[in-house]
């Protein structure tokens, strides 16, 4: 640089020229004005951030307490000891509150640790931790660390419910301010321990679980409070991420996780040196695996939940006004305590014997449910079932079932179909094949205690139950009730308001429906003249039929429908509904409520799977008291009990028959044994059986036997410790003697004197149906051997005796029936004094000698006839002398 006397003018020169001064002059301003710009705009800016800021602020959601609280819980079913049966949750609702109390401190202090060191120092922001988060972000260029506080998450999780859908990095900025913002105001409200607390009951913590409780028990199957250190430091070590971090099926990912939890806490003194070795040692996660196959089998519902969740949402509708949605949220969403009717020992003993092999007469068959879908080479696809398998082989063998003697045999016959119908390029697309064995055949069950209307067990199938709401043979599947639908259908009718008394009778002869279609009994047998009582005992089908078609089918439709029945349709109404034989069938559930409705002096209730339902603060939502309204008089209720005492004592239903307790019921099969049953009940419980294929195969003869002894088995198991009872018999029910053949009062000489032994019996009646008209089906009468009509004084060969008149040829009262029209006609072949052949003498007498030998034979004949007649009157008297005592015997003997 030149720092000479010339060098030093030019520079002054060129520093003080007009050019210099006015480029100076230019800077000085410029400058100015681009401080001055510069100014104005820190100050707008601020005043518009302050601005924006104010704005975001003012357009934060207005909270209270309730705001922060998580919400959606799970709710529970109790039996009827209050102990827990199940759980009912939807996803993002299994979730059990806990208190801060409740809940262990290392519990706490795991997830402080973890999620918020400094929670218990900052004020709802951690400045700190923004500052760190940011710091990172710029370093690494990449700002994925958080710095949310506990506070700020939750109120993320119960007040920014819709953060996961923000699609711009200014809805994000917008909700963190409005979140940094709301917690700094939560925390002046509440305490730390409140913020925890709910944030502790919020987390997502995987497998549907919600909070610290539903974890606990869904990974260590104990209460929350139960927890160890090391179980704690498991469940804090998912928050970051529930699916990544899941103890079941990423452990290793968990445990890296959870020794980072233990450092925090050895770090911040929350744990000791000891303590951090020992829960590092301890195998936690072999404990996880053995408890989750346990609850992973827990968390299929019983047949009894399913149908209770049934009724519970139909009672949320009908009684509460929900929508079927609002219905289904309140139920799986609402943390309801649902109270139900279940007898935990009861529904043991169901469970057990429905799957006693031993109450079976053959070996189990193997059935299945079948779904296979297959993608085409052109990109198609095709659906098959096991109804597409049956169609396909019955169109070449109608005998073909999916019943296999076997699972082998089963599995090996859905191959082989597979192996037929694939074509070449078809392929199954990815969980495009499920099967599902099933035992078959098939059994229900359902037992009301019927004072009450409680459903205190209920069995839907046989078999292990594989999955919820699966299909529920007791509660919602129909099928064909047989002969228990004779009692209701056409008996209770016509004793309660037709007329008819248990003594009343019908023939029992070949008979046809009206649209001549030919109807035959059980046996093969018509037994003539059969009062309503023994038609009862011996299932009798002729007699049935006429006792509806007597009282009109409907009577007998609008019995039915008052006894709870909901599958019956119009065209049901007709002379089959009497034997069972209507479109729809029933269910289980159903039939079990009607017969309980007899059981119960003929009062129905509506049966109940739940007494109250508590909302998640414990107020009463639903009081499920007994719906009831009456179908039979009491009196009647009572006679066909004591008729159905009889089936099980010496009809049909003997094979149920257990001692020390009364029972009354009534069998029931159907077509080709598709169905078989057994409705009954004791003084105390009522219950059905059911057995059958899925499918309706027929059953062979003798092997439906194991309703019954199903029955038995469960039916003797519940009553081991009850006091013995019989049915309390009305104070209007009294007695008469009757004729088994007319079911009118008995003549003695007549009814006690039929050929196939006395007809009288004694019968119950209710006040005011004892009948007042006399036998009029039997007659004494005097008949010629020869014409069959009654005899005349002419008459050379005559017969006395009883006889039946007014029955039908064909039955058993045949050989024993007057011909049409005896009674009264005469005999048309002796109408006139028979003539004695002459015998001329060999040798010529005189006219006098030949006269008297002619009278002294007249007179002879005259005493011979008499004397005969003299014997007849005494043998009557005799007669008449024995049936007085014999009466005075049967009298004795009913009293």
């Amino acid at each position: 640089m030149n720092y000479g006397k010339n060098s030093t003018k030019k520079r002054e020169k060129e520093l003080t020229s007009k050019g210099t001064m006015i480029r100076k002059k230019f800077s000085i301003i410029f400058l100015k004005t681009l401080l001055f710009c510069l100014f104005a705009f820190i100050i707008v800016g601020g005043c518009a951030g302050f601005g924006l800021m104010k704005g975001v602020i003012d357009a934060a959601p207005e909270i209270n307490l309730a705001d922060a609280t998580p919400t959606g819980f799970l709710s529970t079913v109790l039996d009827k000891e209050g102990k827990q049966t199940a759980t009912l949750v939807a996803t993002g609702s299994n979730r059990v509150y806990a208190t801060i109390d409740e809940i262990p401190i290392e519990m706490q202090h795991a997830i402080v640790a973890i999620e918020d060191e400094r929670f218990y120092e900052h004020n709802g922001i951690d400045l700190k931790g923004i500052l760190r988060a940011g710091v990172k972000g710029i370093t690494s260029g990449k700002f994925s660390e958080g710095a949310s506080t506990i506070t700020q998450q939750l109120l993320k999780n119960n007040v920014f419910t819709s953060w996961t859908s923000e699609s711009s990095f200014a809805d994000k900025l917008q909700r963190k301010i409005q979140e940094q913002y709301l917690a700094i105001q939560l925390e002046k409200k509440v305490s730390k321990d409140w913020i925890l607390e709910n944030y502790l009951n919020t987390i997502n913590l995987g497998q549907n679980t919600l909070g610290v409780q539903a974890a606990s028990r869904r990974y260590f199957g104990k209460d929350v409070s139960e927890l160890n250190l090391s179980e704690s430091a498991v469940i804090a070590s998912i928050t970051q991420n529930p699916s990544r971090l899941n103890p079941i099926s990423n452990p290793d990912k968990n445990a890296e996780r959870r020794e980072k939890v233990l450092n925090n806490m050895l770090k911040l003194g929350y744990i000791s040196e000891g303590e951090y070795n020992s829960a590092m040692k301890d195998d936690v996660y072999d404990r996880i695996q053995v408890v989750n196959t346990q609850t992973e089998e827990e968390d299929v519902t019983s047949y009894f939940v399913d149908a209770l969740t049934d009724q519970v949402i139909q009672d949320f509708i009908d009684q509460l006004g929900y929508t079927e949605t609002q219905a289904y949220k309140a139920l799986y969403n609402g943390g309801l305590t649902i109270e139900s009717t279940q007898d935990p020992a009861i529904q043991a003993i169901c469970d057990e014997e429905v799957n006693n092999l031993e109450n079976y007469p053959t070996a189990p068959k193997y059935s299945f449910s079948y779904r296979l879908t297959v993608e085409k080479a052109d990109g198609s696809y095709k659906n098959y079932s096991e109804q597409t398998m049956l169609y396909y082989y019955q169109a070449h063998n109608a005998d073909y079932s999916v019943n296999f003697a076997s699972q082998e045999e089963a599995s090996a016959a859905i191959e082989a179909y597979k192996a037929e119908i694939m074509e070449p390029g078809d392929k199954i697309v990815e969980n495009g094949e499920s099967i599902t064995y099933t035992l078959q055949p098939q059994t229900a069950l359902t037992v009301i205690n019927q004072s009450t209307g409680e459903v205190v067990a209920l069995v839907g199938g046989r078999g292990d139950k594989t999955a919820s709401k699966t299909l529920n043979r007791a509660a919602s599947t129909t099928r064909q009730p047989g002969s228990t639908y004779k009692v209701l259908a056409a008996y209770a009718p016509a004793l309660d308001s037709g007329g008819l008394t248990l003594a009343s009778v019908q023939d029992d002869a070949p008979y046809s429906y009206e649209n001549g279609t030919s109807l035959r009994n059980y046996d093969n047998s018509f037994r003539g003249f059969t009062p309503l009582r023994e038609a009862i005992t011996h299932s009798i089908n002729i007699v049935t039929v006429k006792t509806l078609t007597e009282i009109g089918t409907n009577l007998g439709f609008s019995y039915l429908q008052d006894f709870g029945f909901t599958t019956l349709v119009d065209d049901d109404n007709n002379q089959a509904l009497a034997l069972g034989g209507i479109t729809n069938g029933v269910t289980n559930l159903e039939l079990t409520a009607a017969y309980a409705s007899v059981a119960n002096e003929g009062t129905y209730i509506r049966p109940r799977f739940y007494t109250r339902i508590l909302d998640h603060d414990g107020n009463v939502l639903i009081d499920n008291t007994p719906q009831t309204h009456g179908v039979l008089k009491s009196s009647t209720a009572w006679l066909l009990t004591d008729a159905m005492k009889d089936v099980v004592t010496s009809g049909t239903g003997t094979a149920v028959n257990f001692p020390n307790m009364e029972i009354a019921g009534k069998t029931g099969t159907t077509t080709k044994n598709r169905d078989a049953l057994f409705a009954g009940f004791t003084p105390y419980y009522t219950c059905v059986v059911w057995g059958g294929y899925d499918d309706n195969t027929p059953q062979a003869g003798g092997t439906t036997s194991y309703p019954k002894k199903i029955w038995r088995a469960v039916m003797s198991r519940i009553h081991e410790n009850l006091e013995y009872k019989d049915f309390v018999m009305p104070s209007d029910i009294t007695t008469a003697t009757v004729c088994k053949k007319s079911g009118k009062l008995a003549v003695a000489g007549l009814c006690d004197c039929d050929p196939r032994g006395s007809m009288i019996q004694t019968e119950y009646f209710a006040e005011g149906t004892v009948p007042t008209e006399h036998c009029d089906h039997h007659v004494n009468v005097t008949v010629c051997a020869e014409s069959g009509m009654l005899a005349t004084d002419f008459c050379p060969n005559r017969v006395s005796g009883v006889y039946i008149i007014g029955g039908t040829p064909g039955s058993a009262d045949e050989p024993y029936l007057l011909s049409e029209g005896s009674t009264t006609n005469t005999c048309p072949l002796h109408t006139t004094p028979q003539q004695e052949p002459v015998n001329l003498p060999d040798i010529d007498f005189e006219d006098g000698e030949v006269r008297k030998d002619k009278e002294d034979k007249n007179d002879d004949k005259k005493e011979d006839i008499n004397d005969d007649k003299k014997q007849d009157d005494d043998k009557k008297e005799d007669q008449k002398e024995d049936q007085k005592e014999d009466q005075k015997n049967d009298n004795d003997s009913d009293d």
